[in-house]
């Protein structure tokens, strides 16, 4: 079974942003991408940068480093910088508007 960790209200959250967290020790990034949820590692594969901050445009976060594009449903990168794909997460909204992810 699914174990989901209660992270913040989704109203919080505005278009386009993310905000990190640490979950279970791992260090979490939950992005609305117009309107849609995810949550991925807050770490860029090319060199370790923070992904906090990143510009989100159509379900995209860019490294705010070098600008690698990651995938936010995937994890898959973009471009010649990285092959690496980011983690993801299953991520819910509760019927509280909590947003709830699971590591």
């Amino acid at each position: 079974m699914t174990r989901y960790h209660d992270a913040f209200p989704a109203h919080e959250l505005e278009h386009n942003s993310s905000k990190a967290l640490l979950i279970d020790g791992k260090n979490i990034l939950i992005c609305n991408a117009g309107g849609e949820y995810y949550a991925v590692d807050n770490m860029c594969t090319h060199q370790r940068a923070e992904l906090e901050g990143g510009r989100i445009r159509n379900c995209f976060i860019s490294c705010p480093l070098h600008g690698v594009r990651f995938n936010l449903e995937t994890g898959k990168p973009m471009g010649q910088l990285t092959n690496v794909p980011l983690n993801t997460y299953p991520l819910q909204v509760s019927d509280a508007g909590m947003l709830q992810v699971a590591v």
